[in-house]
């Protein structure tokens, strides 16, 4: 958004919402005198900000589907329940944690019985590796230090844990894979060492930051908090 030149900005945010009449008029070369010019230039500047907004984004995208489903559903009212909120991962933990999450969530919803069965959750993509229509995703690096241009995990490692949490049977969730399935890398048919990841109990929509408690303290610290909620995700 920093490199968009005012009339991009204008264009853009114009796709979405009316533009202020001052902008309309500034865009119109109709401004006559400084201070209007100056009061323009701040709307302005305003509009590029929300462009690149994550909050500005979501409130966007949840009025569109809020109207398509409430006129099909002849109803009022938010789409979601729940406001979106933002939190900050703090670790490796932390980031296990929100995408084991994510992957898991069409198994929960019992729309399909294992992991790598579902289509719309990076977990796929990262399986399905021919197709090049999709932006590539973060990879996994074992040697962090020498490539830090990754997730410091091994991909193996990483679907062992996504297959192990969802052996998990939860009483608010319907979905979860049965004890008589295989495990995924011998469905995945990959050759590697048995292990076991050990996650605590969390409760990610819970607070402002997800990590270790020594992690949370040193966040707290850093942004002069007295303190910080965020899941209970424990040390092994």
């Amino acid at each position: 958004a920093a490199v968009l030149d005012d009339d991009a900005v204008m264009a853009r945010w114009e796709l979405l919402f009316a533009l202020p009449l001052l902008v309309n008029r500034y865009r119109a070369g109709k401004l006559t005198c400084e201070a209007e010019r100056t009061v323009a230039q701040l709307h302005i500047d305003t509009l590029r900000q929300r462009l690149c907004d994550l909050s500005w984004f979501m409130r966007c995208l949840n009025e569109h589907i809020a109207r398509k489903a409430n006129e099909e559903d002849k109803c009022k009212g938010r789409f979601w329940e729940a406001r979106f909120k933002s939190q900050a991962i703090l670790d490796e933990a932390g980031l296990l944690a929100c995408m084991a999450y994510v992957d898991l969530n069409p198994l929960r919803a019992k729309i399909v019985d294992t992991p790598e069965a579902s289509a719309d959750v990076s977990l796929s993509a990262r399986l399905n590796t021919e197709d090049d229509t999709k932006p590539a995703l973060l990879p996994f690096v074992t040697q962090f230090k020498d490539s830090p241009k990754g997730i410091p995990f091994a991909l193996a490692d990483y679907l062992a844990l996504v297959d192990w949490t969802g052996r998990a049977q939860r009483e608010d969730k319907r979905g979860f894979i049965t004890p008589d399935t295989p495990a995924i890398l011998e469905r995945l048919g990959l050759d590697a060492d048995s292990f076991l990841i050990a996650l605590g109990q969390h409760q990610l929509s819970r607070g402002s930051v997800i990590g270790h408690k020594q992690a949370q303290s040193a966040y707290a610290k850093a942004h002069h908090r007295r303190h910080v909620v965020g899941p209970p995700i424990k040390a092994a």
